[in-house]
């Protein structure tokens, strides 16, 4: 099912005509993350709204949902954005998930910071979104998958 979802989208990238530079790598690595925002935000939202630990320790519940949403970026990114396919995730893994680590932490310190200030917790997640983007597709790029 996996490679046949990942045949559907790249034919249809194809007759975009998009081709495997940079720009088009940047694209898919974000179609990823909107894949995989998602998922951290509905697993964020879940345990914040309906697990009172989580509703008070609200960064508890970030980490969680960001390291769970690194895991399915890790397999996305691997076979589809960076097509390295399966060879060499040993390497890739351990590097993948040191810079999602400083992620977490820069996730976590952009949404403290924020909802000290007094910005709803969902709002300063979306801004601490767009932060860990960069970081993570310019770390990624350069050090895990050596593009």
């Amino acid at each position: 099912m996996k490679g046949l979802f990942i045949k559907l989208v790249d034919a249809a990238l194809v007759r975009l005509g998009i081709g495997p530079n940079p720009f088009w790598q940047f694209f898919r690595f974000c179609v990823v993350g909107g894949i995989v925002t998602a998922f951290d935000f509905a697993f964020y939202y879940g345990l914040t709204r309906a697990v009172g630990f989580f509703a008070v320790h609200y960064l508890a519940a970030a980490t969680l949902s960001f390291c769970f949403a690194a895991t399915l970026s890790f397999a996305l990114n691997t076979f589809w954005t960076f097509r390295v396919g399966g060879r060499g995730w040993q390497r890739r893994a351990p590097r993948f998930f040191a810079i999602a680590v400083v992620g977490v932490g820069i996730n976590a310190s952009v949404i403290f910071l924020l909802v000290e200030a007094g910005l709803f917790d969902l709002l300063a997640k979306v801004a601490s979104t767009g932060v860990v983007l960069m970081w993570n597709f310019t770390a990624q790029r350069k050090w895990t998958f050596r593009a």
